[in-house]
């Protein structure tokens, strides 16, 4: 006789209707899922299994009628597990790691304390769930987050060219500041010691390569995403001073939801652009900007502001009488 496993004695002890509140949490790997059962404000059970998303399916439709919650962490794992549970018909969701309460101090963290702890905020109402891109939407959104990376590439292979002179003594030629195509052809000419030479080729041909990907990505950009709708608010948004079609491609491929904010400081609290407010009793401060969500967007939306500043001069104006009338900055 086959022994019942975990999940199965409770099925078959255990009679659930639609006055119980179960919530589940789920500590999600490529390999294993931990799930945990938070059955009416207590813990109830807890049990390994291989990620197998139809499998774990199957056996929380025999606990469907109570229940509330299925929730796990933003990760590796993606998207593919919360869609196959809504295709189920079941109430699944993924929480923002980063706003996941975490108590002071060290404390332990197995897949046993991560998963009873999803189920337990999500019954308290704790956790943040993330709006759930569709599979067009995220494809749309890797390709740019894919140049974001390129061109981080290239930043940082120029960085270590200008770290190579520095180191080895060797003055940067005129225009490196703006990398100008000339100040490029000076280094590839530098009279060198042969092993120099051969290193600074080497961090020559890296930038050259990231170069070329960041080029043919900003080409895929415009091609695969300048139709339908996002071409049409892409074309908007660069209507605005200051923002091209690199910032308008993140901002409509980041924001694909932008019609949950429900005003523009929803907005600025999701790119984490709103001030930091400490008050207590009489005394209010506010602080710099809470930097929380989205560090790419938010980076390049400054830049974006900055350039903005330059060719408008009614900006420009606006800018400096904030500056100098906040005590911050006099």
């Amino acid at each position: 006789m086959a022994t019942l496993t975990k999940i199965e004695k409770f099925i078959n002890n255990v009679s659930l209707t639609a006055d119980d509140q179960l919530f589940v949490g789920i500590d999600v790997h490529k390999k294993s899922y931990h799930v945990a059962f938070y059955l009416n404000d207590a813990p109830a059970l807890d049990f390994n299994m291989p990620a197998k998303k139809e499998q774990l399916s199957q056996k929380l439709k025999h606990v469907a009628p109570a229940l509330r919650q299925i929730v796990y962490e933003t990760g590796p794992t993606g998207y593919g597990l919360v869609r196959h549970l809504h295709q189920e018909k079941l109430p699944a969701s993924v929480a923002a790691t980063s706003r996941i309460l975490k108590l002071p101090g060290r404390e332990n963290k197995t897949d046993r304390i991560d998963s009873k702890k999803l189920a337990q905020y999500a019954a308290k109402g704790l956790l943040k769930p993330v709006q759930i891109p569709t599979l067009q939407q995220e494809a749309d959104r890797q390709l740019y987050r894919m140049r974001h990376r390129q061109a981080r590439n290239l930043a940082k292979s120029k960085t270590q060219i200008k770290s190579f002179l520095l180191m080895h003594d060797i003055e940067e030629p005129t225009g490196l500041v703006q990398w100008s195509r000339g100040s490029i052809d000076q280094l590839r000419t530098l009279p060198l010691r042969k092993n120099l030479r051969l290193s600074l080729d080497e961090l020559i041909g890296d930038m050259d390569h990231f170069e070329a990907r960041v080029k043919a990505l900003n080409k895929s950009l415009a091609e695969h995403l300048n139709t339908g709708r996002l071409a049409q608010r892409i074309a908007l948004l660069k209507t605005h001073p200051g923002v091209g079609i690199v910032v308008a491609c993140q901002f409509a491929t980041e924001l694909f939801h932008y019609r949950d904010f429900k005003s523009t400081r929803q907005v600025f609290q999701y790119l984490g652009l709103s001030p930091r407010i400490h008050q207590s009793g009489d005394r209010s401060v506010r602080g710099p900007i809470n930097r929380d969500s989205n560090g790419r967007l938010r980076s390049n939306l400054v830049q974006a502001a900055w350039r903005w500043i330059a060719v408008d001069i009614q900006a420009k104006m606006f800018w400096f009488s904030v500056n100098w009338t906040n005590p911050r900055y006099s």
